[in-house]
């Protein structure tokens, strides 16, 4: 087949074609993300469920670099291939550690995980050459000193992680990655940078990309203008190819370049949900984003209805006083009214203003709360995210049901943690491989600084392995664990654990050799064998080894004296006894300890009781003082209503009086 520039722009635009729909969701996605809106736009309020879901997950299941673990895939007696391991294990921790390109591109890589549905990174050769001055040789026919051409040579070498951005990728349209047989990146190089990469050919490639710019700007719009390059890996052919866009050359050509075992140069990207029927991925807001627009469809009417939600009324035109009391009223201000037998006849200030009623829009707004609270509860259910997760709780639940909560969560993120686990564990694994094919023996050394630990005789056979085997006889792997925040108390609690252990084992196996010294080496691979066990050990894994061949060649050496077997009866015996005294301590330790934990449960629950009984005490007050508020503001009320009736009779009655004098004076 021929892998010319016109089957490669061939290829590259099925995959446009086949994965349009992803990029144009993938774009309102991140739009939606980021909250950008135009002037034209509905303007109405939004709850951004987006940001706050993307701003929770992330931190659940990616948030440092991870603890890379290399071991020996068989754990045989072998110094060498151990020590190996552990060259491995610290030259590609010292990578990750000392650049910051690994973390930044996993970080990134979640990130479009979350938003547009995949994560893709790309890996790297990169040594610094230097060119050196050689020494002239001299001829053997004439004796004349012969200029010798100078030599080149490795000063240092690095393996970057580029971040591939979500749309620069592509790939063979496919079902599964396994059907994959090529991927491409595109990247933008300037007129400088291609001629310096490619040669002089690139000065014919057409700088079609450019940034986006006003027009007001064209001469920096097109100082700026770059041209798009595709790197495209084909495993069929074994080779990489550069193609330019509008452009029907071949840029260059090359094999193989890194020698992987799986040829490519990235790994399996992070999906979103796929099938086994397309490649394509389906981001995480697709799957509720129509919860999600009822949400902001709910926000914009609380908006409204909010706006909305103040005192407005009517009053009599014919009382100016009432408008001077709304506008100028203040606390303890009195306004005088001009006729009050009048005013209070049409019935005082009830008569003579009328409020607009907030009942039905404080209804109204409370309904749409709780049609919110609805909504987001749904989109919680779909996208796994707990309440224990969001680090939201309820005083009332018990330690029990925050704890169920927490496993449901663990289980709903369990399949992305893994993946993403996947990929960065696939990243290492690549990054070591380039590691021990690419990296010269010195710099692997100095890296490592395996040169000043108790293993360095191991050093030179265990670079030679790394050399010829790669990496066969190895297992690379993470803690999926400390892709989060790692607590330290659960550190401190395995080294804690593995001492403990260790030493009690110890204690037993010395008081075993020493009755049965044929038992010492038994003991001692029982010893390792539970050593390995333990992740916090691999560091001690070595001493313990030779301090295992030290005790075996000891065991082997003839004795000169026999020990009495009297003598060993008695020691034996005193052994015996010390062990139960030993273990009549330990019991009485245990008892003691066992009844300080019953005082201190008594005591606790003692505390709970008064503070339940504190707390119904403080509740019975409560409502007797608000039941006391109530019944006071009732006889208030009624006083105020008395007062108003006598007041009503006074006046009716001096109405009266007054009106029978005029009777009588006009008798």
């Amino acid at each position: 087949m021929a892998y010319d520039a016109t089957f490669w722009h061939d290829e590259i635009k099925r995959y446009e074609t086949d994965y349009k729909k992803f990029v144009e969701a993938g774009k309102k996605i991140i739009k939606r993300y980021k909250d950008e809106r135009k002037d034209s736009e509905n303007t109405d309020a939004r709850f951004n469920i987006l940001w706050s879901n993307v701003r929770t997950l992330k931190p659940a299941i990616y948030s440092r670099p991870p603890k890379i673990e290399v071991s020996r895939r068989f754990d045989d007696q072998d110094d060498v291939a151990r020590v190996a391991s552990m060259i491995i294990e610290r030259t590609v921790e010292y990578e990750i550690k000392q650049y910051p390109d690994y973390h930044n591109a996993l970080s990134n890589c979640v990130e479009d995980r979350l938003l547009p549905g995949r994560g893709v990174a790309w890996l790297r050769y990169e040594p610094t050459i230097e060119t050196v001055d050689a020494e002239p040789q001299i001829s053997e026919d004439d004796l004349a000193e012969e200029e010798a051409e100078p030599l080149e040579r490795v000063t240092s070498e690095r393996c970057p992680v580029d971040y591939v951005f979500w749309q620069d990728f592509a790939h063979l349209p496919a079902r599964t990655w396994s059907e994959v047989t090529w991927v491409a990146r595109r990247v933008y190089m300037s007129s400088e940078e291609g001629e310096e990469r490619f040669g002089e050919i690139f000065s014919q490639v057409p700088l079609t990309h450019s940034p986006d710019k006003t027009d007001d700007d064209k001469e920096t719009t097109q100082s700026l203008k770059k041209a798009v390059v595709w790197e495209i890996w084909c495993k069929p052919s074994k080779s990489v190819y550069w193609v330019a866009e509008n452009f029907d050359e071949m840029l260059d050509e090359r094999e193989d370049p890194l020698e992987l075992d799986s040829f490519f140069p990235c790994p399996k990207p992070i999906f979103a949900t796929i099938t086994t029927d397309s490649l394509v991925p389906v981001a995480d807001f697709k799957l509720y984003q129509d919860q999600a627009d009822e949400i902001d469809e709910i926000t914009g009417r609380i908006k409204h209805l909010t706006k909305a939600l103040k005192v407005m009324g009517i009053y009599a035109a014919d009382e100016p006083a009432l408008a001077r009391l709304m506008k100028e009223g203040n606390d303890a201000v009195m306004i005088p009214v001009t006729n009050w037998p009048a005013f209070v006849e049409k019935g005082g200030l009830q008569g003579a203003v009328q409020f607009m009623p907030l009942r039905d829009i404080i209804a109204a707004l409370q309904q749409l709360y709780v049609a919110r609270e609805s909504c987001k509860q749904i989109i919680y259910e779909t996208t796994g995210i707990s309440d224990i997760l969001r680090g939201a709780s309820m005083a009332s639940e018990t330690a029990t049901a925050q704890q169920i909560k927490s496993q449901f969560a663990s289980i709903r993120l369990n399949d992305m943690k893994d993946d993403v686990a996947r990929f960065a564990r696939d990243l290492l694994r690549m990054k070591a491989e380039i590691i021990c094919l690419k990296y010269q023996p010195e710099v692997i050394l100095e890296i490592s600084g395996i040169a000043h630990t108790p293993d360095a005789e191991f050093a030179p056979q265990a670079i030679a392995l790394l050399k010829n085997d790669s990496l066969r006889n190895f297992s690379i792997d993470i803690q999926t664990d400390t892709l989060v925040q790692l607590d330290e108390q659960t550190e401190k609690q395995s080294r804690m654990e593995f001492l403990s252990a260790t030493s009690q084992f110890m204690e037993k196996a010395v008081q075993a050799s020493q009755i049965a010294p044929d038992m010492a080496p038994l003991a001692m691979q029982m010893l390792l064998f539970g050593i390995r066990g333990f992740k916090v050990g691999r560091e001690l894994e070595g001493v313990f080894e030779r301090t295992a061949k030290d005790m075996m060649d000891k065991s082997k050496q003839p004795q000169e004296q026999k020990p009495d077997p009297e003598q060993m009866k008695m020691q034996a015996e005193m052994q015996a006894k010390q062990m139960d005294m030993q273990a009549a301590q330990q019991s009485e330790s245990a008892k003691l300890q066992a009844e300080a934990q019953f005082k201190q449960m008594d005591i606790q629950a003692d505390m709970q009781k008064h503070q339940a009984e504190l707390q119904v005490k403080m509740q019975i007050e409560q409502f007797n003082s608000q039941q006391e508020t109530l019944r006071q503001r009732e006889r208030i009320a009624a006083d105020l209503e008395i007062a108003r009736m006598s007041q009503q009779t006074t006046l009716a009655a001096a109405q009266v009086a007054a009106e029978t004098k005029t009777i009588e004076e006009g008798l």
